[in-house]
């Protein structure tokens, strides 16, 4: 199903307030009354309000995620001292969001979010459940694609899900899309047409002429073994980013957000006739322990000579929860919030790589975005980047949760001796250490 985020905001406590004084109000206006069924009000969890008939709901909520990152090496090629530590704080994510059914067969929802210095509405999205057979979701919406890009950012097992994903466009949320999602008590199948913001990650929404691009998308998720919170999962995703002669480009931030928000790009084919992608998910929990890994190739043909790219790459991570496990959502096929959320310990780790072979001709002068100086060492080699991830997750009530990452990574085919400032150091490795509060209602 469409990920149907909670809706996330500093405006929750106002509505929250507001409702404590309209309940307040009734020991001296009387009694409150409906103009149809009962009403059900929670307040965990966000503010619900729903009729006993589940014909009407409405419910706000909100998310604010605040990360703390110390990190050198290539990613700080960018800053001050070049190469060297280097410390930023900031917002990660600030959302708040409404959602709710209307008429029962009629689901809504909108989104207002903060990500990373970017404020904008990225949900506004009608569903109709009426069919029975499959839901169909109409407007602006995240899709699900791909195991741990389909679980929610307050659940996801890392601070940052790994930098394959950074790869792949079929993750991006849509501008405007047609999805039809059918689940079934243990499997989904889910097909979607949809226009992006930047079509095939940086080129224009429109083609060579006054239309706008369309990709498609594409992803089955089963589980042949469900049993309460043990499970085995498999999934497959499709997508064909459709780039009619627009941009298309292999980039990625290796998991370090900062201040600079610096990206490494590996290929940057200027007109691209041909950009298709395919992802493979594997998961199983058995208790407290829980492993998955997933695999993907892009194939990126451009159409001058000597301008194709492909990219291909994995992750394998474990991990173990003290006291709880991993909710599944089988339908939807992702991981969900843990079972215990009051004092519950998780440990994981995570082993990420991923390599791009480029032809010259779609390897840019430039590799870093914020600083001249990085460059390919061997135009005719391929690019390799890898990372070794360990962290802990501690779930302190349902509503918070704080994490500490150590991430430890490597890029093959840079040189970076032409960095101005940055003693001649040929720089290729780096580490960092990044620390998130999370508060979710």
């Amino acid at each position: 199903m469409i990920r149907k985020h909670s809706f996330r905001g500093v405006m929750a406590g106002f509505a929250t307030s507001a409702l404590a004084l309209a309940v307040s109000a009734q020991a001296f206006a009387g009694t409150v009354t409906t103009d149809g069924a009962d009403l059900v009000i929670k307040t965990k969890g966000g503010l619900e309000v729903a009729t006993t008939d589940k014909e009407f709901s409405f419910k706000l909520g909100g998310k604010l995620q605040w990360d703390a990152t110390n990190f050198d090496g290539l990613m700080a090629a960018g800053e001050k001292d070049r190469f060297d530590d280097t410390f930023n704080t900031f917002i990660r994510r600030g959302e708040i969001s409404i959602e709710g059914v209307a008429y029962k067969d009629w689901g809504y929802g909108t989104r207002f979010t903060y990500d990373k210095g970017n404020t904008k509405f990225d949900r506004a999205f009608i569903t109709y459940a009426g069919l029975g057979f499959a839901d169909i979701t109409v407007g602006k919406y995240g899709v699900d694609y791909g195991l741990e890009n389909t679980t929610s950012s307050s659940w996801i097992t890392g601070i940052e899900r790994p930098f394959m994903y950074d790869f792949l466009n079929g993750d991006e949320d849509t501008e405007f899309g047609v999805n039809v999602m059918h689940t079934g008590d243990n499997y989904g199948l889910m097909a979607q047409v949809g226009n992006y913001a930047t079509n095939t990650d940086g080129g224009d929404k429109g083609g060579d002429d006054n239309d706008e691009v369309f990709g498609y998308t594409l992803r089955a998720n089963w589980a042949p073994y469900l049993n309460g919170t043990d499970v085995v999962h498999l999934g497959a995703n499709y997508h064909s980013s459709r780039p009619d002669d627009n941009r298309a480009r292999a980039r990625s931030r290796l998991g370090i957000r900062s201040d600079a928000d610096a990206r490494l790009t590996f290929a940057n084919v200027a007109e691209a006739d041909k950009d298709n992608e395919w992802v493979l998910e594997a998961g199983a929990q058995f208790g407290s322990f829980r492993a998955q890994a997933e695999y993907f190739q892009r194939d990126i043909s451009g159409k001058a000579a000597n301008t194709d790219a492909d990219i291909d790459g994995y992750y394998a991570q474990v991990s173990y929860m003290f006291g709880g496990a991993r909710g599944y959502k089988a339908g939807a096929g992702k991981w969900d919030k843990p079972t215990d959320m009051k004092g519950t310990f998780e440990l994981f780790a995570r082993y990420e790589s991923t390599n791009v072979d480029a032809n010259a001709g779609a390897i840019p002068a430039q590799l870093n975005d914020k600083i001249n100086g990085v460059v390919a060492a061997n135009p005719n080699s391929d690019f390799t980047a890898d990372a070794m991830v360990v962290g802990v997750n501690y779930f302190a009530t349902p509503a918070v949760r704080m994490s500490l990452n150590y991430v430890d990574y490597e890029v093959d085919n840079v040189n970076t001796t032409a960095v101005a400032g940055g003693d001649n150091k040929n720089v290729d490795d780096g580490k960092a250490i990044i620390g998130r509060l999370q508060y979710v209602f």
